[in-house]
C-alpha cells in the first residue's frame, strides 16, 4: 500500500556535517537528491544563492537545535500522524489516493505548501517552520490542517491516483532482484500499465537494434499483435520520436500523415523515448488508445519518469 506520510528530514540535517562555507555544496546535493525541492524554489522565485543566504541567517546553532528537537519528538509525532490518518481516514479522504504528505526541511517560512505533479499533489510540510514555531503550534494539528485544506479545495483526481500507485509498483519491479533481465522487467511494466489504465489499449517497448542504430525493434508488449516489428528512424510516430529524441503525443492518428497503422481501433498514440546515462536513445515506450485525445502532459511526465527508472536499472 502507498505510504501517505513520508519523512525526509534526515536528508536535510546532513547540512550539519558540512562547514558553513560549503553549505552551497550541501544545498546543490540536497536539491538534486530531493526532486520536490527545486519546484519549491521556483514557486518562490529563489535561486541557490538566496536559499543558502537564508540558511546562514538561521545559523548552525539553530539548525543543530532543530536537529535535536526532531530527535526528541519525531517518534511520537509519526505515531500521532499515522494514528490520525487511520482513525480519520474518511474525513481526510485517504483512499482518494492522489495526495501524500512529505515532511521536509525548507526555509521555515511557510507551514505547508501544495506541489502539483503527474501523480497527484505533494503536501509539503516544512519541519523548520514547525521547529521555529514550536511554542505556538501542534505539529499533528498542522498536518491535519494541511490535509483538510487540500481535500476540501481540490477535486479528487483518479487518473493521478492511478499514476501514483503504478509508479510505486514499477519502482518495486525495477529494484526487485527476482527480475533478472530487462525483458522480464519490461514485460511486467507493460502488464502493469495495461492493467491499471483503461485507455492504455496497446502498450509496448521498441528498442534500438544492436547492429543498426537507426532501427527500432519490437520488444515486450501487451495488446493485439502488430506487423510493425521493425521501424526505421523517421518512420511513423515511433520513428519520428526516435529521430527527434523527444516525446510525441498524437491526439488523432487519422490526421497524422506519417503514421503506421497497427489497428483500425487506434485513435491516439503517445511515444516516449528512453535514453542511456550518456543521453543516447536506446528505445521507446509506445502506447495506443482506442480513444481520441487520450493522452496529455501528465501521461507524458509519468511515462518519462518510468523511462528514467529503466535507464537507472539497465543503461
Amino acid at each position: 500500500m502507498r505510504s501517505v506520510f513520508r519523512d525526509f528530514t534526515d536528508e536535510f540535517f546532513q547540512i550539519l556535517t558540512y562547514p558553513k562555507e560549503k553549505w552551497n555544496v550541501f544545498w546543490e546535493n540536497y536539491k538534486n537528491s530531493m526532486k520536490f525541492i527545486e519546484p519549491l524554489m521556483k514557486k518562490h522565485n529563489l535561486n541557490d544563492e538566496k536559499v543558502v543566504e537564508v540558511l546562514k541567517k538561521i545559523g548552525r546553532k539553530e539548525l543543530d537545535k532543530a536537529y535535536w528537537y526532531k530527535q526528541s519528538m519525531m517518534k511520537k509525532f509519526k505515531s500521532e500522524i499515522i494514528g490520525e490518518l487511520t482513525k480519520n481516514s474518511e474525513k481526510l479522504q485517504v483512499n482518494r489516493g492522489d495526495y501524500a504528505v512529505y515532511l521536509v526541511c525548507f526555509l521555515g517560512q511557510e507551514p505547508y505548501e501544495f506541489l502539483d505533479s503527474f501523480k497527484g499533489t505533494i503536501i509539503v510540510v516544512d519541519f523548520l517552520y514547525i521547529y521555529l514555531n514550536k511554542n505556538r503550534i501542534n505539529p499533528k494539528d498542522l498536518v491535519e490542517e494541511a490535509i483538510l485544506n487540500f481535500v476540501t479545495t481540490v477535486p479528487s483526481n483518479k487518473k493521478k491516483a492511478d499514476f501514483w500507485v503504478l509508479f510505486d509498483k514499477i519502482q518495486t519491479v525495477i529494484t526487485n532482484s527476482n527480475y533478472k533481465t530487462k525483458e522480464e522487467v519490461m514485460q511486467r511494466i507493460v502488464e502493469l500499465l495495461s492493467e491499471r489504465i483503461d485507455y492504455y489499449n496497446w502498450v509496448g517497448f521498441y528498442l534500438v537494434d544492436d547492429e543498426d542504430k537507426d532501427l527500432l525493434v519490437l520488444g515486450p508488449y501487451v495488446g493485439e499483435p502488430t506487423e510493425h516489428e521493425r521501424i526505421k528512424f523517421g518512420q511513423g510516430v515511433c520513428g519520428q520520436a526516435a529521430s527527434a529524441k523527444k516525446a510525441f503525443i498524437v491526439g488523432d492518428v487519422t490526421k497524422e500523415e506519417n503514421y503506421l497503422s497497427c489497428s483500425p481501433k487506434t485513435q491516439s498514440e503517445i511515444v516516449v523515448p528512453i535514453f542511456d546515462k550518456k543521453g543516447n536513445i536506446i528505445g521507446e515506450i509506445d502506447i495506443d488508445s482506442h480513444q481520441k485525445d487520450a493522452f496529455d502532459q501528465d501521461d507524458k511526465a509519468f511515462l518519462e519518469e518510468v523511462a528514467k527508472l529503466i535507464t537507472y536499472r539497465f543503461y
